[in-house]
């Protein structure tokens, strides 16, 4: 057996150790409901055990550079770099992947589209606008275009597909990252709920700056979003708080729960169980459990660099979170709702109006 399929066995099989089964009970909440993958809609209840926040290929380069000197994939390299880690995904049970990478740091719908065909994963991609890190991703358009114009430009692809693939988007990513919103912050909030309104996709918007900022800070930029979209007509089951973990005060994770968001704890890498452990922990005590979701921020296959730079895999949270949170008391049932169930009806497509 060759080095790359045993190493991608190894993972496999240790991942069929920590993946939860889908019971018809577990299944049942989602009856009717779709997705939209790169291959097609599919029903809610296929999307199984599920990845919410990942990335496969991105160019990680400000945008004006990379439209002054592109670099399009070597798509035969990224699919033999990826391949193996997404198989071993799909042989252990996974069953899902979203691929968050925004409009603007390098989205290719046909090459996910390839990886999926591939792999035997169903993937999603995205449609939206990325305002944060410092706004180096906005493209002049953003700038430019009204609320209607952008929401137009994002509803054309889910209607016609994404540069012509034919693939359509699964969800709307933004990044927002000001305290106090910035009115472009605004105006792009209130094309997503002009697109979600007429589309059904579900809102992930990445929030607020990395690394140590004032605690707070993320949940005041999460809940003045929240705000804006509540004033044009969207509920807060639309929208997804990505990054939440890096918000210090739990106690905000708790009430952006209650409020009917979806809190997205993405960014896990070993050595942080403890720190992801109690944040599930506090939203299981306050009964919020059923509005988490858990990823990793891994993969990123990076343009430009040899072999794809660095790659983050995807195996950890199996292979190390979930064995933690079943050593902290979470059952199997708990599992299967964050990894299963919360997936399902986080990306179910659906018009979710303000009460």
């Amino acid at each position: 057996m060759h080095r790359r399929e045993f190493l991608g066995t190894v993972v496999a099989s240790a991942l069929a150790m920590a993946l939860p089964a889908c019971s018809d009970r577990r299944r049942a909440a989602n009856d009717g409901a779709t997705v939209m993958t790169v291959r097609g809609p599919i029903d809610a209840n296929a999307m199984g055990v599920t990845l919410t926040h990942e990335h496969l290929y991105a160019d990680v380069r400000p945008y004006a550079e990379q439209l002054a000197k592109p670099f399009p994939p070597d798509v035969d390299a990224v699919v033999a770099t990826m391949l193996p880690h997404l198989r071993a995904l799909r042989d252990a049970g996974c069953r899902t992947l979203v691929d968050c990478t925004a409009t603007t740091l390098g989205r290719d719908a046909a090459l996910i589209r390839r990886l999926s065909e591939a792999s035997g994963l169903h993937m999603l991609t995205v449609t939206g606008a990325y305002l944060a890190a410092g706004g180096r991703f906005i493209p002049p358009y953003v700038m430019r275009e009204t609320d209607a114009q952008l929401a137009s430009r994002w509803i054309r692809e889910w209607r016609e597909g994404i540069d012509g693939t034919g693939v359509r988007p699964g969800l709307i990513k933004l990044g927002i990252e000001n305290d106090p919103l910035a009115e472009l912050d605004r105006k792009v909030l209130r094309a997503a709920a002009r697109t979600h309104l007429e589309t059904g996709l579900a809102i992930a918007a990445h929030t607020g700056p990395w690394g140590e900022v004032e605690p707070g800070r993320n949940a005041r930029c999460a809940f003045a979003q929240l705000d804006t979209l509540e004033a044009a007509g969207v509920a807060p089951s639309a929208w997804i708080w990505v990054h939440a973990q890096n918000e210090a005060r739990g106690e905000h994770h708790v009430q952006a729960g209650r409020r009917g968001a979806w809190v997205s704890f993405d960014g896990f890498r070993p050595g942080q169980e403890r720190q992801y452990v109690e944040m599930l922990g506090r939203m299981r005590e306050a009964a919020q459990l059923e509005r988490a979701l858990i990823s990793q921020d891994a993969g990123w296959y990076n343009a430009g660099q040899a072999g794809g730079g660095e790659f983050a895999p995807y195996d950890p949270l199996f292979t190390v979170l979930v064995p933690a949170l079943r050593g902290s008391g979470f059952d199997e049932d708990a599992i299967a709702t964050l990894l299963v169930r919360n997936p399902a009806r986080a990306f179910a497509i659906g018009v979710r109006k303000r009460a």
